[in-house]
């Protein structure tokens, strides 16, 4: 059997169950948490994180692909808790989301490869825990000079050590197909690549264009907020794939997290993302699987994209 790496150390493939594509344990722009943390409160924040993630693994669901990046403040030891605590499979990632470090630019793309196979293969930080995927990604600023360095360097690192790579993309903006020429240049597998945020479009024949690429596609967000696509025009992007064949390269999310920083005497978070989706990272189990079956996807494919299709994608099978 394959083994996938969780932040508890690594699993047999087949333990991993039903799992969201695209998700946070915590997220935070930048480092501050490390940098000034007596801004924060820690304890009460891992505490109301274990009891998010504790509240998901009773609703049925088992693992998380955890995107987090250390521009946007990835927390190994936080996230090794919080699994700990809540029983939850947490997969974590290496890679650089939108934010490049300065750093990036003084270093060539072999050198930057080489940070992400050392935290793939060796560990993150003073952690023996192994990185599950490599995250990329590209918004609004563009496919700048250091964010393709950053596509390079991770496509080098996934044909080094064969760990899946997972993006973030605008997909109003069609990156998506940038995203996968660039991987494609530099020899990446694409059955080794997620284009993800793909259910922000319902445009059936971008995201078939991806897919006859041989890439998978993330349809996360859930629930969807305007001016994006709605939780119901997902599922319809989902059922139409579906009937178009396309259900081994599918995956679902919310892009969502079980945690923001608290700050000290801070019960729990203000606005943010539970103010519009209460229900957090159970938004899919609770109200889009229900509204699935509705439409007529049958309980075998939502088995597919939630259970089958991730432990395929991480574990390279």
């Amino acid at each position: 059997m394959a083994q996938i790496q969780t932040v508890l150390g690594p699993i047999e493939d087949a333990q991993l169950g039903f799992t969201l594509s695209h998700e946070h344990v915590i997220v935070s722009n930048g480092e501050d948490s490390a940098h000034y943390p007596w801004l924060y409160d820690r304890p009460a924040t891992l505490g109301f994180a274990i009891e998010r993630m504790k509240a998901m693994k009773a609703g049925g669901i088992d693992a998380i692909i955890d995107l987090t990046t250390p521009d946007l403040g990835r927390d190994i030891e936080f996230m090794i808790e919080a699994s700990r605590g809540s029983g939850l499979h947490v997969v974590a990632a290496t890679g650089i989301w939108r934010d490049p470090p300065r750093s990036i630019m003084e270093r060539d793309i072999d050198a930057t490869a080489d940070i992400f196979v050392r935290e793939i293969e060796q560990g993150i930080g003073h952690t023996s825990v192994r990185a599950g995927a490599i995250k990329v990604a590209n918004d609004i600023e563009g496919f700048t000079e250091a964010h393709v360095r950053i596509l390079r360097a991770a496509a080098r690192a996934s044909a080094r050590t064969g760990c899946p790579i997972s993006t973030h993309h605008n997909a109003a903006m069609q990156m998506g197909t940038t995203q996968v020429r660039i991987f494609q240049e530099e020899g990446a597998q694409m059955d080794r690549v997620c284009i993800g945020h793909s259910g922000d479009t319902t445009d059936i024949d971008y995201l078939e264009s991806l897919l006859k690429a041989g890439v998978y596609v993330s349809l996360d967000r859930y629930p969807g907020r305007a001016p994006r696509a709605t939780w119901q025009q997902r599922n319809e992007v989902l059922k139409t794939l579906l009937d178009r064949g396309w259900g081994e390269r599918l995956m679902v999310g919310h892009d969502g997290w079980a945690a923001v920083w608290l700050k000290p005497g801070q019960a729990e978070p203000t606005a943010n993302y539970f103010t519009y989706n209460p229900d957090g990272m159970l938004f899919i189990s609770k109200v889009a699987i229900p509204g699935m079956l509705e439409i007529g996807i049958t309980q075998e494919q939502i088995d597919l994209v939630t259970r089958e299709v991730p432990r395929r994608f991480l574990a390279g099978a």
